[in-house]
Formats: C-alpha cells, sequence, structure tokens
C-alpha cells in the first residue's frame, strides 16, 4: 500500500466529517450506539462467523445494547476504503490483516515477519495478549484507528503448481502478494518476483499464469477455491495471518465508559471464537484438499531452517533499517516475549 492522498483527506474535508460523525453518534447514543463492522472475507470465513458473534453479544448487552452488525465480503468497501471509513467516522470498526496499515503505520509489519512468531498456537495466542503487543497496536491510535485485539486466523502456507521446498524452487516465480514491505522483502529474498493485486483476483491470475503462487492460510485459499488451480500445498507454517479488530478512534473515545468495556469483552471472546473456528476450518479444508487431488507437501525441520535462514534476518535488517530505533525496540520487546521460557 501506498502512501498517497487517498490516505490523507483535504483537513478541512475531515474536519467535517469527524463532526458530522460526533453528531450522529451523539444522537445514536441517545437510543443505541450504531456500529457497522466491515471486513473482505467470505461470509461463512472464520472472521465472518466471529464477527458476527460480537455483534450478537453487543446487542444483546445488558450494559450497552448497540445495534451492531456485520458487513461481509466488502459490502463497506475494499481494504483502502475500509480503513479510510474508520479513521473519518463513517465505518466504526473493521477487520483486517496488519499488512494494510502499514501504509501509514510501517511498524505494524511486525505482524508480517516470516518464521519469527511461535508455530504453537497456545503459544503464539500468549504472545499476542503480551504487554509488548499491545504496545505496537497502540501506535495506530494516532492515525485516528484503535486496534482493539490481534485475532488470529490461521498460519500461512505456500501453494504452487509444485512443491516449494527451497529458494532454488521459489526462484524466478510471480507471487501475489499483500501491500506490505516486509512481505516484498520476503518474496524477494526467496526469488520471487512480489505482484501486489486484491486478493479476489488472485484465482484467476493463477488460472491464466499471471502469477505462480501465493501464501495463505489453507482455509482461505481453499474457501476462495485455490485448490483448483494449485496443485500443491507446502506446509511451511512460515508466518500469520492475524487480522485487526480495529474501530474509529474518535468514536471510541465517545463511547460511556461501559459501552467500551462491553466492546472490548465483546471482541476479547470473538479473538478464542476465531480461533476455533479456524482450526475446524483447517481441518475440513485439508480433507477437502486431499479429496481434490492437491499434493500435501510436508518440509523436514532442515527444509524449513533453511527457509527461515534464507528471509527472517533479511527482512529483520529491512524493518529496522526502514523504522530505526522505535521498530528496533518494539521488535525486540516482541522478541524476548517470543523467547521467554
Amino acid at each position: 500500500m501506498k502512501h498517497n492522498a487517498r490516505f490523507r483527506p483535504k483537513v478541512g474535508q475531515a474536519v467535517l466529517a469527524l463532526s458530522v460523525a460526533a453528531l450522529a453518534c451523539s444522537a445514536a447514543y441517545a437510543a443505541n450506539p450504531v456500529m457497522k463492522i466491515g471486513h473482505v472475507a467470505p461470509k461463512g470465513d472464520p472472521r465472518d462467523l466471529a464477527a458476527n458473534h460480537v455483534a450478537q453479544i453487543l446487542r444483546e448487552s445488558k450494559s450497552c445494547p448497540m445495534d451492531a452488525q456485520v458487513f461481509a465480503a466488502g459490502q463497506l468497501g475494499a481494504t483502502t476504503d475500509l480503513i479510510e471509513g474508520m479513521q473519518i467516522g463513517s465505518i466504526e470498526a473493521v477487520i483486517l490483516p496488519g499488512s494494510f496499515l502499514v501504509g501509514f503505520q510501517p511498524l505494524m509489519g511486525i505482524f508480517d515477519f516470516p518464521f519469527l512468531w511461535p508455530d504453537d498456537q497456545e503459544e503464539l495466542l500468549a504472545v499476542h495478549d503480551s504487554p509488548a503487543v499491545r504496545t505496537l497496536l497502540d501506535t495506530t491510535n494516532k492515525q485516528g484507528i484503535y486496534s482493539v485485539k490481534v485475532w488470529h486466523t490461521g498460519y500461512k502456507q505456500w501453494t504452487a503448481n509444485e512443491p516449494l521446498r527451497s529458494t532454488d524452487d521459489f526462484r524466478g516465480k510471480r507471487a501475489r502478494v499483500m501491500p506490505s514491505a516486509v512481505l516484498i522483502e520476503q518474496q524477494k529474498a526467496l526469488g520471487l518476483t512480489p505482484v501486489d493485486m486484491p486478493f479476489p483476483e488472485t484465482y484467476n491470475a493463477l488460472q491464466s499464469g499471471a502469477i505462480a503462487a501465493q501464501e495463505n492460510p489453507v482455509s482461505t485459499s481453499y474457501l476462495m477455491a485455490l485448490h483448483e488451480v494449485q496443485k500443491a500445498l507446502t506446509m511451511t507454517n512460515h508466518g500469520n495471518l492475524d487480522q485487526i479488530f480495529m474501530v474509529s478512534k474518535a468514536w471510541f473515545d465517545a463511547l460511556p465508559e461501559d459501552c467500551r468495556k462491553a466492546l472490548t469483552e465483546a471482541v476479547d471472546t470473538g479473538a478464542k471464537t476465531v480461533v476455533d473456528e479456524t482450526n475446524k476450518s483447517e481441518a475440513k479444508a485439508m480433507e477437502a484438499m486431499k479429496a481434490a487431488g492437491v499434493e500435501i507437501v510436508e518440509l523436514t525441520p532442515e527444509q524449513r531452517a533453511a527457509l527461515q535462514e534464507a528471509t527472517l534476518p533479511k527482512v529483520r535488517a529491512f524493518f529496522i533499517k526502514q523504522n530505526g530505533d522505535a521498530g528496533r525496540e518494539i521488535l525486540e520487546s516482541i522478541e524476548a516475549e517470543i523467547n521467554k521460557e
């Protein structure tokens, strides 16, 4: 995602939009707060099911009932539209990967690091709840976005028409990438040519040969039917497609304290729901991919270590060069959490 005028509305327009949003919020609080939750995943995706769980909790809340509704599959706009909507107050909540926030907060690129985060799910969730990650999430406040919680929606695997066991297998291929400088650096380290494109276009691009590979959790790849145009699934577990449940900071700050508490507790509950739904979805997706004839490729510890050595040091050096002392400090604090015994 590039810095551009779309992310920097004119001051007058922004002030007017925020004023209108504030008036709308004030009117809504006379009855129940309105909360639109937008995301780009298809209906039935784990994050959609968890989002609806959050909405139901808030609608039924005794302390602060909200008029909460979920809009799936980009109904409120594409990723950029959703983020801008939060910043001006026209959308209250959004669920997106941290990759889509690096355009204005590069520090969020830490969520895209390959072979950094624990590959044990319980250990990963503990790190997500650590003070170090809370500090990272709070870096979006100054952009008008309050990042409430990390939602884990699966470990990323690579798909292609052949196994991807070594850098030799990756080299020379074109692969879809999300708009994150860290992910672009990761792909370059593997010898790939990164191609930034909206996820809905990935199926056709793989089918036509415009790109040859892509990375996503198993359930995401299956729900998007990518197994129809890819012959091999290499189980690299190299990264996470972790989502950020975020809200408009101006809207959140204007809520009564009991409403802020109710929302935070609902999102915490949603984090557990999304993990459970992801685990169930991935188990079904693996069986369906095997039945469809997709080759499931398991890496040896040596092969995985070689891919880690090819990518993580380069990505880490790039990130620190990009973000300076602030980036180093937050990264080292998260590494310390990860390496706790």
